[in-house]
């Protein structure tokens, strides 16, 4: 049994010094089995933006295996995400930083991974934390499994029990990200600020940590951009200044936005071709730009795409008669500096850069309009 472990981990420095030497990279080898039948498509990414529809590569299984190699220049957070017919996936982030990693997709629990990597040893640990507090708690939930026939009192019981479990989880997370200010800890920080972003508290003490312990440091580690950019967007709110950006049109033609909408009201339009509601709300305002562009109103779009031409398409078809750029592939993560959660979002600005509105409705813009002009 030991030759047969000894011999996987030579293999896997094997195949480690072998990637290495082969791209002049690091190179971080996946092994891989998926034991849950409901799995259709097996998709990987790196971790940096909150947009994780994107991912940069399918991984083709075969028996219920799969191997990947995953090449980067320094450390870095990837995920590998199995998703079944309905699309709703279960993934695995883990630090690809040269070692092999390997994982299990089990069907009706969490993905199970290894790696003995000093980043995923300490990220396992901390989970392994984290899990310890929930098997503890585990038992005393049972009692409130069937939660539509327990009376008030009970409903009350398990309000109470769910508040202690989950103030006993943030309270251990945020401590140790405070405590442990290392690329674990930064991880875990951008983890809580993309799972509470709709959580005006836990986004306050994010920042609060970030400013105290993270800002500044690592400045060769991807996340860290991310979290700077992400600092940033917390101004971009009614009140707060726009964040100016040069981008391209479809004709790859650049276009500094203050000088576009400079003297004038505008309107940052983010949408997506393939974002319905962003292209219905985006439709719903060509009347009011016809009623106010020559009055000192001017509607700017930009679009997030991976491919240029079904944007193209799109304009053909709803008309948009203003200005389209397009952010192709979160090359300027504006997504990101906008703090802007899905689809799109809309900002409305006035003459000096100040934000008037975000996302409001077509009318809304119009009373607006009505008001400042």
């Amino acid at each position: 049994m030991k030759r047969k472990r000894h011999w996987a981990v030579a293999c896997s420095l094997l195949v480690a010094v072998a990637c290495k030497a082969q791209y002049g990279k690091i190179c971080t080898h996946i092994e891989g089995e998926v034991a849950d039948t409901a799995v259709q498509v097996i998709r990987v990414r790196r971790v940096d933006q909150n947009n994780s529809y994107i991912y940069t590569d399918t991984i083709p299984y075969a028996n219920g295996r799969f191997s990947y190699d995953i090449h980067t220049a320094k450390p870095a957070v990837y995920s590998i995400c199995a998703y079944n017919k309905r699309w709703i996936g279960r993934a695995v982030d883990f630090f690809a930083e040269g070692d092999t990693v390997r994982m299990r997709f089990v069907p009706d629990d969490s993905p199970k991974w290894c790696s003995a990597s000093p980043l995923n040893k300490e990220l396992l640990r901390v989970n392994g934390m984290t899990d310890s507090i929930s098997l503890c708690y585990r038992a005393r939930f049972a009692k409130y499994a069937d939660y539509d026939s327990l009376s008030e009192a009970e409903r009350k019981e398990y309000k109470a029990l769910s508040d202690s479990y989950h103030g006993l989880i943030k309270a251990f997370r945020l401590g140790y990200m405070r405590k442990n200010p290392g690329l674990v800890g930064l991880f875990m920080l951008f983890e809580w600020g993309e799972r509470f972003y709709d959580d005006s508290v836990a986004v306050s003490e994010v920042a609060s940590i970030y400013d105290d312990v993270y800002a500044g440091k690592f400045p060769g580690f991807h996340l860290s951009k991310y979290m700077k950019q992400w600092r940033a967007s917390q101004s971009v709110k009614v009140g707060g200044r726009y964040v100016n950006f040069t981008a391209p049109d479809l004709e790859g033609n650049y276009h500094k936005v203050s000088e576009e909408i400079k003297g004038k009201v505008a309107l940052i339009d983010f949408w997506a071709s393939w974002c319905g509601p962003c292209r219905r709300h985006s439709r719903s305002l060509i009347p009011v730009y016809e009623k106010y562009k020559d009055r000192g109103f001017t509607i700017v779009g930009v679009a997030r795409e991976r491919d240029a031409e079904a944007m193209r398409k799109a304009i053909g078809r709803d008309k948009y008669p203003w200005l389209n750029l397009i952010e192709l592939n979160d090359r300027i993560k504006l997504w990101n500096q906008y703090g802007i959660r899905g689809g799109g979002g809309t900002f409305l600005v006035d003459r000096n850069g100040i934000i008037l509105a975000v996302d409001p409705t077509a009318e809304e813009v119009e009373a607006i309009l009505r008001e400042v002009l």
